[in-house]
């Protein structure tokens, strides 16, 4: 909801209204829900820009398919990888793969037995193999395992490092095995905005509907949010709606009915307000 002060009055201009519901919820995170890409065959990446502070955190590469020498060919291996940027570091396996995580899983300080924090060499996100002279085919890593999940990340912003979540999946196969496209697709990301804070593989803010806000009082808007009794909410704003993240306003509000208002001063020239579900 966006509100506007016109000659000495408050005209209410736009209302955002929440989307679905996500299993794992933080009002802290900062999230961006694509546009997907599918990572590029070559010698540019794709960059990711994690924080929207105009440097690359993470880049995304497909190298052309190696293949043997023999006629018919034996065996070829098309790789695709992910790379982090100056000191930023990405869960990996002792293999050279980058790890895959499930929905849910904590990424922080801590990793699974099997991976670790790497910021050295790009880890293998994928590679595909198939043999002419076999007639088989197939693919190799986590990622070739689960068809989907999340990267781990950590990037160091300018008040210190921070968690976060890239997610990728594999496109959908063809009828020989191989997909029709080939390369895997980034989906989404996000991460937690607080310094230090570990994030839940896929969490993202969660906003809830808001019914037309008005002026109950002079000087402050008045919004009504669907809520949950029992369950806490976030209310966040921001000048402008380009601008990248939300801010959580000082307080969160307990909810003790389903239709939960909230009076807000009305303090800047514009605004924008959502309400969220708090942690």
């Amino acid at each position: 909801m966006r509100t506007t002060k016109t000659v000495g009055c408050a005209l209410i201009a736009l209302l955002v209204v929440g989307g679905s519901h996500w299993a794992w919820s933080q009002s802290t995170i900062a999230y961006t829900g694509g546009p997907a890409f599918q990572i590029p065959v070559g010698f540019t990446p794709a960059s990711l820009d994690l924080d929207r502070e105009g440097a690359a955190d993470f880049s995304f590469v497909g190298r052309f398919p190696i293949c043997t020498m023999d006629i018919p060919c034996s065996y070829c291996e098309w790789p695709f990888y992910v790379a982090s940027a100056g000191t930023n570091e990405l869960q990996s396996t002792p293999g050279g793969y980058a790890s895959i995580l499930s929905d849910g899983e904590w990424i922080g300080t801590l990793t699974a037995s099997n991976s670790f924090w790497s910021r050295a060499a790009p880890a293998i996100l994928l590679a595909w193999w198939w043999s002419q002279r076999a007639g088989t085919s197939g693919s190799l890593g986590p990622l070739a395992t689960l068809g989907s999940g999340y990267l781990g990340v950590r990037f160091a912003a300018a008040d210190g490092p921070h968690y976060g979540w890239i997610q990728v999946r594999l496109p959908q196969p063809s009828t020989n095995g191989l997909p029709s496209e080939v390369t895997p697709v980034v989906t989404d990301w996000a991460y937690e905005t607080r310094v230090g804070v570990p994030i839940r593989a896929g969490a993202r803010p969660v906003p809830v509907p808001l019914t037309s806000p008005h002026i109950a009082r002079a000087g402050y808007v008045r919004l009504t949010a669907a809520t949950e009794i029992g369950k806490a909410y976030q209310v966040q704003a921001k000048a402008r709606l380009d601008a990248f993240p939300w801010s959580n306003l000082s307080f969160v509000i307990p909810a003790t009915t389903t239709n939960t208002m909230v009076d807000l001063p009305m303090a800047a020239p514009a605004q924008f307000f959502r309400v969220v579900e708090a942690d």
